[in-house]
């Protein structure tokens, strides 16, 4: 799949989760995904990284709490289930608290619902019980 393709896809998918506030950067090609609710935003739970030195999906698994390894260790099981190791694709610093999907490795249809399953679980993980 095109990295133009994945990146509208997911855009399209993150916002089809339910009600979100969607920024982008002034500088770049990122936006930056928060839910909202009647209460207001949450914090940053994706963001489409388009820049050259990321060109990735970065998934904020424990927004807020820089310290937190759930991202690594949920980083680890994506890796897997999508067959890529980050470190030998990308050199910029990864962070414990966020999982890092490259564009390039979404290359089927097949790798892109995998992706799409992974993102639904995050969410509802992270916000559904809080609405």
């Amino acid at each position: 799949m095109n990295e133009l393709i994945v990146f509208g896809e997911l855009h399209k998918y993150i916002n089809s989760l339910g009600p979100m506030k969607c920024t982008m950067a002034a500088k770049s090609l990122s936006l930056g995904y928060k839910p909202i609710s009647f209460s207001g935003a949450f914090k940053k739970f994706a963001t489409l990284y388009g820049d050259k030195k990321y060109h990735c999906l970065i998934l904020h698994v424990d927004p807020g709490n820089p310290e937190s390894t759930k991202g690594k260790a949920i980083q680890k099981e994506v890796q897997e289930i999508l067959n890529f190791e980050i470190k030998e694709m990308r050199n910029f610093v990864l962070k414990k608290h966020e999982v890092y999907v490259p564009f390039e490795i979404i290359d089927s249809k097949e790798k892109m619902e995998l992706l799409k399953v992974t993102i639904k679980c995050i969410y509802e993980i992270l916000f559904k019980k809080k609405f």
